[in-house]
């Protein structure tokens, strides 16, 4: 670090908080060439850990510069290492906050844009989002976007369609925030993936649907209808392995398979009230039904009611919490 930098840094340090201008153009000044130390990357990571509220032109170019500086400046060029991880994980934890802005940001742009990743960045990615949205006690269009972001990261959770992990802080998230004044598009971020995890999950071999099953196709638009891909599998609800998967015993997934079959069979007859209740019953959420609950139990029952009826007869012994 150039002495002219420890300078500056010593006197932030005196200082307490900067003003937004005063950071824009100590940025400006002191990293019109990029960063080429973790060391100048440090500086940084503190002074913007002065700003009580960075304003977006803060927020792009701190993600631009640290960015680049990890998949540019270190080695090997591209990717995420596990000891950069370690590193970049330290520089956001050691403020005894959460992360802000900012420091999500960074890491959803290092991860659209690296060749690879560790998992635990993406979990820890998806954490920080998921206690900003609980903490702050509802989900804004902003968080709600990063949390559909995070979801389908090219060098994210790794796996093709949602995992398990990233099913259960979904639930846990919207356990904590299910009544509160979300954004609308909450509650399809959170349907449309927790039904990707339910289908994949079930499925006998989601390599032979990956373009179908894969977590982009699902989470790349709020508005598209993944109806389509369900009504097409409806057939193979019936028979096969489906429901293998998921099931305690063959036994249960034979019961599967039988009401799905039932179920399919009287498609088109009208579902009462009373009956469009078993599923959430069956999964325990009867007693606090929330919005985003409801978008998701809708989507199934009007694209695929047989396989709701399937699923929720294999997963009888246990919550979905503990088993999807």
């Amino acid at each position: 670090m150039s002495e002219d930098l420890k300078a500056r840094m010593a006197q932030i340090a005196q200082l307490g908080q900067l003003s937004q201008s005063e950071a824009r153009l100590l940025l400006n000044e002191i990293y019109s060439d990029g960063i080429v130390s973790r060391e100048e990357a440090e500086a940084l990571f503190r002074l913007n850990s002065t700003l009580a509220a960075p304003d977006p032109d803060w927020t792009d170019r701190f993600v631009e510069i640290v960015k680049d500086f990890l998949l540019l400046q270190e080695t090997p060029a591209g990717w995420v290492t596990e000891e950069e991880t370690d590193w970049l994980i330290s520089q956001i934890e050691g403020k005894g906050h959460l992360p802000n802005d900012a420091e999500i940001d960074l890491i959803l742009s290092t991860l659209r844009f690296a060749e690879g990743a560790p998992v635990r960045l993406s979990h820890f990615c998806l954490n920080a989002i998921s206690n900003r949205i609980i903490e702050a006690g509802f989900a804004d269009d902003e968080m709600t976007e990063r949390m559909r972001r995070i979801l389908h990261a090219p060098a994210g959770d790794g796996s093709i369609s949602i995992s398990r992990h990233e099913a259960n802080v979904l639930f846990r998230t919207n356990d904590a925030i299910g009544h509160a004044l979300n954004s609308k598009s909450w509650e399809n971020v959170f349907a449309k993936a927790v039904l990707n995890h339910l289908v994949s999950a079930a499925h006998p071999d989601p390599q032979t649907e990956e373009c179908a099953l894969t977590r982009e196709a699902w989470l790349r638009d709020t508005d598209v209808n993944v109806g389509g891909f369900l009504r097409r599998m409806s057939n193979a609800f019936i028979g096969g392995k489906w429901f293998d998967r998921v099931s305690y015993s063959e036994e249960s997934a034979a019961r599967a398979r039988y009401y799905a079959a039932n179920e399919a069979r009287r498609a088109g007859a009208k579902i009462t009230e009373e009956e469009s209740q078993w599923f959430l019953k069956r999964l325990g959420w009867d007693k606090s039904i929330t919005p985003a609950e409801r978008r998701l139990v809708n989507l199934m029952k009007e694209d695929v009611p047989a396989f709701t009826r399937g699923l929720s007869e294999a997963l009888r012994e246990d919550g979905l919490r503990d088993s999807a």
